[in-house]
C-alpha cells in the first residue's frame, strides 16, 4: 500500500426486502416501487448481485435481470442464510398516540433502528392530527414504507409490523386479543413508580410502551389503561424531565435495550 493513499472500501451489495422469498431457484418479479429503486435510485445493472431479505430472519443472494424498461425480476441463487438476531430478548411494541406533522415518521424510523418489533398508532383524545378514510389509508401505507426503509438501513433481522391506526380503547382491546400475556407500560408524568426501578419478567410476551401525544394522555385515557388486563403497575415515570412525544420512544427503547439485552448472536 502506498503511504498516504486511502484504501478503497468494498462496494456494499444492495439489500431488498421481498417477503415472498422462500427457496433457492425462485424467480420473483419486482413491483413498481422496487423497480424504480433498483433502476433509478441505485442504478443496479442487469446481472448484478443483490441481497434479498424476506423480513423474517433469512437472506438470499439474488441476481437481477431486466425484462424491459418497466419490468425486472430477481432469481434467488443461494440457499437461505439465517441472520444473526438483532432483536430484544422480549419484543417491544410502541403504542404511539398520533403526534403533529411528520413526528410520527421520526418515531417510526428511530425506534425501528433501536429494535421495536411492532407499532400501534393510536388516536389519542388530545391528538391534534385526525385521520380517517383515504387520508388514513395513505398515511398508513407511508408509515409502512418508513419502517421498511429504517429496517433495511439498520440491517434488522426481522421486519417490524405496523398495525392499523385506531382509537386507544380499540387498540388496547386488539393488543389484548392478539397478545393476552403482553405487559402494558403506561407512562404518565407524576407517576409514583420510576421506570429505572422497574424490571421485566423473564417472559416472551410483548412489552407495550404507551406514549401520549403532545398534550399527554387525558385522565380518562389513563383510567382506561389502568383498568386494562394488560397492566400490572399503576403507571410509570420515565424521567424527571418532560420529554417531547417524539423523544420519548427513543429514550424508552434505549433504556429497555439495557434492561432486556439482545438475543445471543
Amino acid at each position: 500500500m502506498i503511504a498516504g493513499k486511502p484504501t478503497s472500501q468494498p462496494k456494499r451489495v444492495p439489500r431488498f426486502c421481498m417477503p415472498e422469498a422462500k427457496a433457492q431457484g425462485q424467480t420473483l418479479p419486482l413491483d413498481e416501487d422496487l423497480m424504480h429503486y433498483a433502476s433509478r435510485v441505485l442504478r443496479v445493472l442487469d446481472g448484478d448481485v443483490l441481497r434479498i431479505w424476506n423480513g423474517a430472519g433469512q437472506e438470499f443472494d439474488g441476481t437481477l435481470h431486466y425484462l424491459n424498461k418497466k419490468m425486472a425480476q430477481v432469481t434467488l441463487t443461494s440457499a437461505p442464510r439465517s441472520l444473526a438476531s438483532q432483536e430484544l430478548r422480549r419484543p417491544v411494541h410502541v403504542l404511539q398516540a398520533l403526534p403533529e406533522g411528520d413526528k410520527m415518521d421520526w418515531v417510526l424510523e428511530k425506534t425501528t433502528e433501536l429494535g421495536a418489533a411492532a407499532f400501534w398508532p393510536a388516536m389519542g383524545r388530545r391528538s391534534v392530527v385526525k385521520l380517517d378514510g383515504e387520508r388514513l389509508a395513505k398515511r398508513q401505507a407511508h408509515w409502512g414504507r418508513v419502517v421498511l426503509a429504517a429496517a433495511l438501513q439498520s440491517e434488522r433481522s426481522e421486519l417490524p409490523t405496523v398495525h392499523d391506526c385506531m382509537p386507544l380503547q380499540a387498540c388496547l382491546a386488539e393488543i389484548a386479543r392478539l397478545h393476552p400475556k403482553a405487559e402494558l407500560l403506561w407512562f404518565t408524568p407524576g407517576a409514583e413508580s420510576a421506570f429505572r426501578h422497574w424490571h421485566p419478567a423473564d417472559d416472551t410476551a410483548p412489552l407495550i410502551v404507551a406514549i401520549g401525544p403532545e398534550g399527554g394522555w387525558s385522565a380518562e385515557e389513563t383510567a382506561l389503561a389502568l383498568e386494562s388486563p394488560l397492566i400490572n403497575n399503576r403507571g410509570l415515570s420515565l424521567s424527571p424531565r418532560i420529554l417531547r412525544t417524539e423523544t420519548f420512544g427513543c429514550a424508552a427503547l434505549s433504556q429497555l435495550t439495557e434492561k432486556l439485552g439482545l438475543d445471543p448472536f
